[in-house]
Order: C-alpha cells, then structure tokens, then sequence
C-alpha cells in the first residue's frame, strides 16, 4: 500500500517568488455578479473556503521565471553558483509551454546552469513532493550533489477559466464544483538540495501512495478542451483526511519513531481555511505548529509546502535540530509525507 524509502538529502537553502499584486475572493463573486445571477452572496467563496485574498503575477511573468527567481535566491543564500547545479526538476502544473520544452529547460537557461540536467515531472498538487522524493534518489546514488527542485504556479489561469463559465452559467451546482478553481494563487518557490551530513539529520524517510480510483474527483481539461478545474470537494478532501490519518499513524510512530511532541512544525498542502482544523482533529498536531498562508495567498497548488517552509526558515528562524514533518497531497488521489531534521548550511 505505501511506498517507503530512507532519506538521504538535505535542505542547503530555500527560495520564494511571491508577487505583491492581490485579488480578493469577493472581487472574484462580484466578478461574475453571483448575487444578482445565481442568488449567491459575495462573501460566499470566503465563507465557504477560508481564502480572503490571493496573489496575482504581473502580465508577462512566466512560470520559468517565478521558479527562477527563486532559484537565485536559493542559490545566493548557500553560495552555490549556477555551474555547480547538476540537477533542475521543475514540478509545476502550469508550463511556459503546454507540451514541449519541459519548463526545466527554461529555468536552467536562464540560471546558466549549463551542467545540469533538466526535466519536469507533474502530479497536480503533489507534484513538488514528488520532486524532492526524486532528488532525494539521485543524490543517494550520487548521480547529484547541487540539485534544484522548483515551481512556479499561476493559478490565475485555472481562475480565468472558472469566471469565463460562471459568468455564462446560472447552475448554482456549477459554480461549487468550479469554486476551488477561484482559490488557487501564484506564487514560486525552490528548494536547493544535497547529501546530508550525518544520519540523524536532514531527511530521515518518505512514505507515498497513490489511490487512482479516486481520481475523478477533481479534473482539468481533456485532449480536446482545456477547460477549468472540475472538483467534488467534499469528497476528495474526507477521503484524502481518511488516507493522511492511516498514514500518519504508521509513518510518525512507526517508521520515524518519533513523539507528537518532538514535531516543531507539520507543513500541510493547504485548500482551505479548514485544513488546520481538519489535520489537528485526525492527527493531533497543534494548529499552532501548522504555517498558515492560504487565506491571503491562496491555494498555491505545488508551491504550498516549499513556500512555508522557506516562511519558516527564513521568518521563524528555524534552529539546528528541530524535527518539520510534510504532508503533502494532490489529485489522483497523490500523498505523500516527509520526516526532515533541520541542519544549517555547509
């Protein structure tokens, strides 16, 4: 049922793109006029998912370039230059280019990272985990040394195509399997990994599994229309809680063999206002140990986690030896959850 491996990687540095531009959920309602057409306040989409306000790129931002800039970043702050790079996955699910080149490409042409090898790999929400469980698996065969694992997602274009339909739809159902599609923000973010420097620090084990029978509980777009993000929320969140909890139990007790307490921060891929609650109420994990940023960023789909643990290392300062547990989760039904020993740079 889970895949279960060691850990072998470190965090050496962490970067951020976070635009300064908003839009608030209540714009979004007025948008597409939801009092006067469908009899739906403008403070629904608040109430219903938490979310206030979310970030917005500038036009002619581009995925490549979010995920680049905080690269930089991450590699300023380790003092690593581009040519020590030997790996770039991008994890995004919006792309420079629909189909081809992988967006890696693009971020390793503009770092100069000329040595490194580049792809993308995507699993909707999931896909960042994924790509630090990738990265962790080159550096323990020593394929990498410097390897970059980056994102850059604007979800404004998932929120474009939601307003287009609301705005001609008068379905009052519609517009709830749509509502999630109006919480996603923008925001980039980069993790900058290498080989750990003892056994009892950096990341101690990855476990994962994948639950395909689920996943037509959000969808976007099909070979012939790329159309919005379709989601029945009620029941991919309970069953993903169903799936997280099981997983909990086994990974923290069994597989770490740590203590509730010994957790200084739980990292949770946030759709809502909710989540904190829901995740304390099925693992125990105080709410206040959990980062919050979906209220005023919005669902940042794979730029969730990378971006708040970058918040907490760089704003919180986080101390040699604390214990960050993810928990990461994307359609499909995708999870994923990570034990990390925090350690400075060296």
């Amino acid at each position: 049922m889970y895949m279960y491996t060691q850990g072998h990687s470190r965090i050496v540095s962490t970067g951020a793109y976070i635009p300064e531009s908003r839009i608030t959920a209540r714009e979004l309602m007025q948008e597409i006029d939801s009092k006067n057409r469908l009899g739906v306040s403008y403070d629904w989409l608040e109430r219903v998912t938490g979310v206030h306000e979310k970030r917005v790129t500038p036009e002619g931002v581009l995925p490549s370039d979010m995920a680049a800039t905080a690269a930089r970043e991450a590699m300023k702050r380790a003092g690593v230059g581009p040519k020590e790079i030997d790996a770039i996955v991008y994890t995004g699910t919006t792309r420079d280019f629909l189909i081809e080149p992988s967006t890696a490409h693009v971020v390793q042409a503009k770092l100069g990272a000329t040595n490194a090898v580049a792809f993308d790999v995507t699993n909707a929400c999931h896909g960042f985990m994924n790509g630090i469980h990738l990265m962790d698996a080159l550096i323990a065969t020593g394929q990498v040394r410097r390897g970059l694992v980056v994102t850059g997602e604007q979800g404004k274009l998932y929120t474009r195509r939601a307003v287009e339909e609301l705005r001609q739809c008068q379905d009052k159902e519609r517009m709830t399997l749509l509502a999630a599609g109006l919480t996603l923000g923008d925001a980039g973010a980069a993790l900058l990994m290498g080989p750990k420097l003892g056994p009892d620090s950096g990341f101690m084990g990855f476990m994962l599994q994948s639950q395909g029978q689920h996943a037509g509980f959000c969808t976007c777009g099909n070979p012939s229309d790329f159309g919005p993000v379709v989601t029945d929320m009620p029941r991919i969140v309970g069953e993903a809680l169903n799936l997280i909890t099981a997983m909990f139990n086994e990974f923290l007790y069994q597989r770490l063999k740590w203590k509730l307490e010994d957790i200084s921060w739980y990292l949770i891929h946030q759709v809502g206002g909710t989540s904190f609650k829901l995740h304390s109420k099925r693992t125990g994990v105080p709410v206040e140990i959990m980062p919050k940023t979906v209220m005023h960023m919005g669902n940042l789909i794979t730029a969730t986690i990378p971006l708040n643990l970058h918040l907490v290392a760089n704003e919180r300062s986080l101390r040699e030896g604390q214990k960050i547990y993810l928990s990461g989760q994307g359609s499909g039904i995708s999870l994923s959850q990570a034990g990390l020993i925090w350690e400075k740079a060296a």
